[in-house]
């Protein structure tokens, strides 16, 4: 089954991603692959193939890291059961964005970026709240507040209730249209009350 993590917060990347380290980041955010193309399908391309090579040793689960157009932050990207987030980071940093990260060499990707930055978690299971913090590329999880486990019987709260609205409106209009473009901000399109 699982539990559902809340995040709020982003990580500076300096210097700001290149057009090719946003599309590889953010193809794999949510699910292998994200679909950037106009329509349903898409023919497989040269990213593909050294995605699925950099892909080999990545974490369980799924990323749910996205990076910003402009380049210079990473944050959640509002995706449901968002439980690997340390492994995640910690993955696309050895990969992608540090000096030394297994894509350097390939093409448009540059392996020279310092991350910096809090993104603090809420599980909705037990309430617990803890931060991961990067200073410099170094990564630390903190516990905030510990939770309690009785408290998974207990209704959402009403930050709980706006978010899940919002991922209720995101999932209609990935139904509606057969694709959700996470390459294009949408916080201009909420749900109207």
């Amino acid at each position: 089954m699982g539990y559902q993590t809340d995040f709020i917060g982003y990580l500076q990347i300096e210097p700001p991603l290149g057009r090719r380290e946003i599309s590889f980041i953010n193809r794999i955010s949510g699910s292998l692959f994200l679909q950037e193309s106009g329509g349903p399908l898409r023919v497989a391309d040269e990213d593909d193939d050294v995605l699925r090579e950099l892909l080999a040793r990545a974490p369980r689960g799924w990323s749910n890291w996205a990076v910003c157009p402009q380049g210079c932050c990473l944050s959640y990207d509002g995706g449901d059961k968002a439980n690997h987030m340390v492994p995640w980071l910690k993955f696309l940093m050895a990969t992608f964005l540090v000096p030394g990260a297994a894509a350097e060499g390939i093409r448009g990707i540059t392996c020279d970026h310092v991350v910096t930055g809090m993104v603090v978690g809420s599980r909705r299971d037990t309430r617990e709240l803890f931060s991961i913090t990067v200073r410099d590329n170094a990564v630390k999880i903190e516990l905030l507040w510990p939770g309690n486990p009785t408290w998974s019987d207990y209704p959402r709260l009403a930050y709980q209730i706006e978010i899940d609205k919002v991922r209720d409106w995101v999932a209609e209009q990935t139904a509606r249209t057969g694709r959700q473009n996470r390459s294009q901000p949408t916080t201009n399109r909420w749900p109207a009350e």
